[in-house]
């Protein structure tokens, strides 16, 4: 990744798709999303809210060094007995918690903390997400669009019932993940299918006059639409498309009497989707791809429609002046 500057969309990382994509990621859920919102909103002030979004950018950045010499590492330990390929686990993702079980579990007390922290990161992200759903529900549907009035002490209960039952909604989304691949891809890629989106709309809003509610809509729609689009293709072609690895061996794994005997099923021919390349896209470009959809369809529908609405608002200006039937 860190020498490869080609430019097809096809290959999972490269510099131009990890620039690009994290940078988008990175601005849409620091600038547009609503748990990160909410947290602004707590600081008093708007120097203390930057001074809070400074130290997350310095921890951020621990982690993210300390996470890629944690990759090389495992990927040293194991370059002779890869796990994976040696059938130990079951997917990619477990070589983590399986590396620290094998090589530091002799230290008392450690595995039970890592695992902790795995508990307390998910637990402190789904509690934030799920408090800003219910919020979002109650203020932008049932107060927004419903119109009803609620006292503190009902929207204190109505959320609390809001946010149990989206916990159940994540619960079956977590199971249904599961079965998505490597959890890394699947949640940036639904990341950048519904959050790309939303970040679109602000763009549109933010940068061209001219946009109309309309073209922010149909844009928001198609710019969901097709990297969902391409997500879902992507899952019902997974078993079509190659996925280059780095080089690994079993050569120093001890496999068992069924691991060596076992027999492989005759491979049968399964028909390429005309469509491979499209769903072949990295994960890395969706949210791009989202929110220049919006801004392009957002525009050329604005530009259709601008005279129409324009017609509208004069009526509706002149409403008051004209005779009545």
């Amino acid at each position: 990744m860190f020498f490869s500057f080609r430019i097809d969309p096809r290959v999972r990382h490269t510099v131009w798709s990890v620039l690009i994509g994290s940078t988008f990621n990175a601005l849409s859920t620091y600038s547009f999303n609503q748990t990160q919102i909410q947290r602004y909103m707590c600081v008093r002030t708007t120097r203390g809210a930057a001074q809070a979004l400074f130290i997350n950018a310095v921890g951020s950045a621990f982690i993210l060094i300390s996470t890629f010499f944690i990759g090389i590492l495992i990927y040293a330990y194991y370059a002779d007995c890869d796990p994976y390929s040696a059938k130990y686990i079951s997917a990619i993702d477990q070589i983590f918690p399986y590396f620290v079980m094998e090589v530091l579990s002799s230290i008392p007390g450690l595995p039970g903390i890592f695992l902790a922290c795995i508990f307390s990161g998910s637990l402190s992200t789904i509690s934030s997400g799920l408090n800003s759903l219910a919020a979002v529900i109650i203020e932008d549907v049932y107060k927004g669009l419903l119109r009803r009035q609620l006292n503190d002490e009902q929207q204190g209960y109505i959320s609390k019932i809001f946010s149990i039952i989206l916990g159940i909604v994540v619960m079956v989304l977590t199971y249904v993940v599961s079965h998505m691949g490597p959890i890394l891809n699947a949640s940036t890629s639904l990341f950048g299918a519904l959050q790309g989106p939303i970040m679109g709309v602000f763009f549109l809003g933010f940068f061209f006059p001219r946009a109309n509610r309309r073209g922010g809509l149909v844009g928001f729609i198609s710019g969901v639409a097709l990297p969902m689009w391409i997500f879902i293709g992507s899952q019902i072609t997974r078993n079509q498309r190659t996925s280059e690895r780095l080089s690994l061996s079993t050569v120093n794994c001890i496999l068992s009497i069924n691991e060596t005997i076992r027999t492989f099923p005759t491979p049968q021919y399964v028909k390429s989707n005309p469509l491979l390349n499209f769903y072949s896209i990295s994960y890395m470009w969706y949210s791009p791809i989202a929110v220049s959809t919006v801004i392009i369809v957002g525009l050329l529908v604005s530009y259709l429609t601008q005279h129409r609405l324009q017609r509208e608002n004069e009526l509706t200006v002149m409403k008051p002046f004209l005779p009545q039937n």
